[in-house]
């Protein structure tokens, strides 16, 4: 089994993710999966391969939405 690693920011609050893509074998099962930290869909297979998100930053707090004070 092949696999790549790349990088990718969840465009739903800037999470920084490395992603594993592995070649699918006829075993794998399509779930949803989605952002640790705004709870934002991610896609869970592309062109083949499935795709395995590893949280590597946490989004700034501007980038949620949320303010202090």
């Amino acid at each position: 089994m092949r696999k790549v690693s790349t990088r990718f920011v969840c465009p739903n609050c800037g999470a920084g993710y490395k992603v594993i893509r592995a070649e699918a074998g006829p075993e794998t099962m399509d779930r949803g999966i989605t952002c640790r930290s705004c709870g934002g869909p991610l896609d869970s297979s592309e062109d083949g391969f499935v795709l395995k998100y590893f949280l590597v930053e946490r989004p700034r707090v501007q980038a949620l939405g949320l303010r202090s004070g």
